[in-house]
């Protein structure tokens, strides 16, 4: 069984990470991002918002109506998903998703922000009544932001022998499928929920990738297996070859680089804003595997000072320890 401090600190990870990266997310520019990172002492991690930071330079600035430490859409989708299922008792009702997610992100929610381009498919299928499934063609980032409430709820079954296997890859399926049915988004997103189940149980992050990559479909195999074994140390050059953008086939390859070479929480999260682009949700894969495997805290954990910059962190954590309970 998976114990509830390490679930509640991969669901903590992500949160944590992708608030960090906001200030920095879709600067394409590495000179920039590096400029920054001297400008601030050596850290990228809560850089405060500021369009100046991507004045002349590859960026796309669109995080004006949030503040320092708030969560990106990202995070937000994260946060939702990990609200309704506690609300269902740890398991996941897609139709009950579905409504909250409308009511958060759609006209008159809540949200204030940056609406990307498959959330805004699935608020007009929602709308129209198409909810099986809700998603659109598109094969980015928010395939993934479900998936780490998914695994620490249904990823406590994982057997080397592959017990367990179709139940969890339908539940992982079924979340992707609520806002991408797209088959990058299935095929990268279960590998990220099977590395996570794995590490959640026990396994290292460099044995965990190590068998994915092995057992990945042909077609992406070679991609994760060329990440683990180059001989560039820099994961801001390798990005040259992956590419820095949200989908992701580029993404995944590049998380891997990184989790390589990566000591622990705040050195993952640290290159990763390095690495230019879309980071913020790359930072939700990362922060989950980082806070599952060194928790909170301590010489590689989640830094105390990132969950104190991070807004609303006492509720935050307090849903992630409720839905680990959960779990």
């Amino acid at each position: 069984m998976i114990e509830n401090d390490k679930k509640a600190a991969c669901l903590m990870g992500a949160l944590v990470g992708d608030a960090a990266s906001l200030g920095c997310h879709w600067i394409y520019d590495v000179d920039r991002l590096a400029l920054i990172n001297e400008q601030n002492g050596g850290m990228t991690a809560f850089t405060p918002i500021d369009p100046e930071n991507y004045a002349d330079v590859p960026s796309s600035f669109v995080h004006g109506q949030r503040l320092d430490g708030m969560l990106s859409h990202y995070g937000e989708t994260l946060r939702l998903a990990i609200r309704s299922m506690i609300e269902f008792g740890g398991t996941f009702d897609i139709a009950s998703y579905q409504q909250d997610y409308f009511e958060f992100f759609g006209p008159g929610g809540r949200y204030q922000g940056y609406i990307d381009h498959a959330t805004r498919g699935t608020l007009g299928n929602i709308s129209n009544e198409i909810l099986d499934p809700s998603g659109v063609d598109d094969g980015q980032h928010p395939a993934i932001t479900r998936l780490p409430a998914i695994v620490v709820c249904y990823g406590g079954g994982y057997e080397p022998d592959g017990v367990g296997d179709e139940d969890f890859a339908a539940e992982v399926e079924d979340a992707i499928r609520v806002t991408n049915v797209n088959d990058d988004a299935s095929t990268y997103g279960y590998v990220f929920a099977d590395l996570l189940r794995r590490v959640l149980n026990g396994a290292e992050i460099s044995d965990a990738m190590a068998m994915v990559a092995a057992e990945a479909p042909d077609r992406i195999k070679q991609s994760l297996i060329d990440a683990l074994n180059s001989d560039e140390e820099s994961s801001t050059i390798y990005g040259e070859a992956t590419g820095r953008a949200c989908n992701l086939e580029m993404s995944v390859p590049l998380i891997f680089h990184i989790l390589k070479r990566a000591s622990g929480f705040e050195e993952a999260i640290e290159m990763n804003n390095l690495a230019a682009g879309d980071n913020a949700g790359r930072a939700i894969i990362l922060g989950s595997l980082m806070g599952a495997r060194f928790g909170i805290a301590g010489e590689h954990g989640i830094p105390l000072a990132w969950i104190l910059s991070t807004h609303e962190a006492t509720a935050l954590w307090r849903e992630c320890e409720t839905l680990a309970e959960m779990g």
